[in-house]
């Protein structure tokens, strides 16, 4: 069975839930409560020289990033594992023509592309709001690209998420790792190791250079996301080959 096959196999069972929403209506709630937020305490957030469009920017990404992007991401991670955890399923996957390498490939494109769709609508609603609520200039350039970056820095959480989601049929488990990662992404984010913990990483990446927290650069963000990625996917891999035994 060809990679498109399976692919396409996967994407039927996507139709059968709706807990892909979750990518969908997580940047969108958050792009509603930063706005609020923003309107609602305008007066202390633009105080002095303080920019409006990065004031709002910070109200929507910063937890959006630390908490809400990373649970979601292992949110999904772990139904597409269930679909096969639910009565034993991986047996019978391992026994039709499917080549190993393909189901693992097309699982982990199906969670990229949903992370970019959630990318895509947190883009649209952050740049929507900001037209809204009026804070002047806004640099689409400059935050698709940072979007982007955050898109790509998500992958080694990604691909590690799947590896919980997979190994263990217990959903507490990887969501209760996520948890745990991401609440510590919240002190860590602040420190200076904040650019060696995965986690701060797409937080890092949309928040605006004026909170003083932004210590990564596109080279290195870019660079080191993409390796851990790899090295992740191919120990990912592996623990995934065991179920066929």
């Amino acid at each position: 069975m060809t990679l498109g096959r399976v692919l396409m196999m996967e994407m039927m069972k996507l139709k059968r839930s709706y807990v892909w929403l979750l990518m969908c209506v997580a940047p969108l709630l958050m792009v509603t409560f930063g706005a609020y937020n923003f309107v609602r305490y305008q007066d202390v957030f633009l105080q002095g020289n303080a920019v409006p469009w990065e004031k709002l920017l910070g109200q929507i990404v910063t937890f959006y990033g630390l908490l809400l992007l990373p649970l979601s991401i292992a949110v999904m991670a772990v139904w597409l594992a269930r679909i096969e955890h639910s009565e034993n399923n991986w047996k019978y996957l391992f026994t039709m023509p499917v080549n190993l390498k393909s189901i693992y490939i097309t699982k982990t494109i199906i969670h990229i592309g949903l992370v970019g769709l959630s990318m895509v609508i947190l883009y649209i609603g952050t740049i929507g709001a900001a037209i809204i609520v009026g804070v002047g200039n806004i640099p689409y350039g400059t935050t698709a690209v940072n979007v982007l970056i955050c898109w790509i820095t998500c992958l080694p959480i990604l691909a590690l998420q799947m590896i919980l989601s997979i190994k263990f049929p217990n959903i507490g488990i990887p969501i209760g790792i996520s948890l745990a990662a991401s609440i510590t992404s919240v002190v860590i984010t602040n420190s200076a190791y904040g650019k060696y913990y995965f986690w701060s990483h797409p937080s890092l990446t949309l928040i605006p250079n004026s909170e003083g927290m932004r210590n990564l650069t596109i080279p290195y963000s870019l660079t080191i996301s993409l390796v851990a990625f790899s090295c992740i996917m191919v120990i990912g891999y592996r623990f995934f080959r065991k179920h066929e035994a």
